[in-house]
């Protein structure tokens, strides 16, 4: 078992953070990490993810979207044939500051007998991976164009 976990701050709202992590249609514009992902938005629906790892083949996966708060949590879980066998767990915290900024909370939890093997293949292309999302979720977010104001 593995849990990479980082916490960090966005220099946006939370509802901005918020629309940029579950615009789905478009992570091929900023997301290196995952570059393709649909599904509804909605706690059961299941997700279609290409995970992308720094120097490896693209995978295709499959999760489940377990919790949907909007602007607060984002979860999904999924797995290779069973649990025990291979899954992950991916949680995205979005907690509002009192500047108007978020302090936003990254947490991937990989587990299984299959796990290890998964490790030593895949080496530090794990961590990069979880860092990349990161970097790209925080440029989106900064740069993301500000709601016009009522009656502009």
């Amino acid at each position: 078992m593995a849990v990479y976990r980082t916490a960090f701050p966005i220099r946006a709202s939370a509802d901005t953070v918020w629309e940029v992590l579950t615009d789905f249609e478009r992570y091929p514009e900023w997301n290196p990490s995952l570059p393709s992902i649909s599904g509804k938005l909605e706690p059961g629906s299941t997700l279609s993810l290409t995970l992308a790892m720094p120097g490896r083949p693209s995978v295709q996966v499959k999760a489940k979207l377990s919790t949907v708060e909007p602007g607060r949590r984002l979860t999904w879980h999924g797995n290779v044939g069973a649990d025990w066998l291979f899954a992950g767990t991916r949680e995205f915290l979005i907690a509002e500051q009192p500047d108007g900024t978020v302090r936003f909370t990254h947490v991937e939890d990989v587990r299984g007998a299959l796990f290890p093997l998964f490790r030593a293949v895949m080496g530090s292309a794990i961590q990069r991976h979880h860092d990349a999302l990161n970097v790209a979720l925080t440029e989106r977010a900064e740069g993301y164009p500000a709601s016009p104001s009522p009656g502009a």
